[in-house]
């Protein structure tokens, strides 16, 4: 009989004992189920058209793709406020003659992070990313390439502060 109580009681304390591994890397509460990713205003000195939605659709996908919350625009658990704020382009390098060698596109997004559940988590951020290319080429030839990379590149960031923490 003390066998069966003792089995009993390992087998008890095996299953009581969990431990929660994510290979993904996400850390979001069991109580946060909802997001809302409102209009985007674009303040920069630069508009481009649509960058602003392009932006705003990319940050969506990032979150659905990656997580398992449902986008809520009436009462929603997190809420990514964004603004474009600066879209520059400088040149970087000169050649021997004075002139720009590379220049380099910057894009700058605003970020203000409410978290309904959890507000010591609420934060506001400034991401920014750019890409180099060279003076040869146009801001519009390098424009789709460059908008992915910066994107990607801040939406990874925006993901790792909010939902990844790490």
């Amino acid at each position: 009989m003390k066998k069966y109580i003792f089995i009993l009681f390992i087998l008890l304390a095996v299953l009581s004992c969990r431990v929660n591994y994510s290979f993904s890397g996400i850390n979001i509460g069991k109580n946060i189920k909802t997001f809302e990713v409102p209009y985007i205003p674009n303040n920069a000195s630069i508009i481009v058209p649509g960058l602003n939605d392009d932006f705003k659709n990319q940050l969506i996908d990032k979150i659905t793709q990656n997580t398992n919350l449902e986008e809520d625009k009436n009462n929603p658990d997190l809420v990514f406020e964004a603004e474009i704020t600066d879209y520059s382009v400088q040149p970087v390098s000169l050649t021997a003659e004075q002139t720009a060698a590379m220049n380099r596109l910057t894009i700058r997004i605003k970020l203000n992070y409410i978290n309904h559940k959890n507000e010591k988590d609420n934060f506001t951020k400034t991401y920014s990313h750019y890409y180099d290319y060279p003076a040869t080429q146009s801001r519009l030839e390098i424009q789709e390439e460059a908008h992915k990379e910066i994107f990607d590149q801040i939406l990874e960031d925006i993901f790792s502060d909010t939902l990844a923490k790490w």
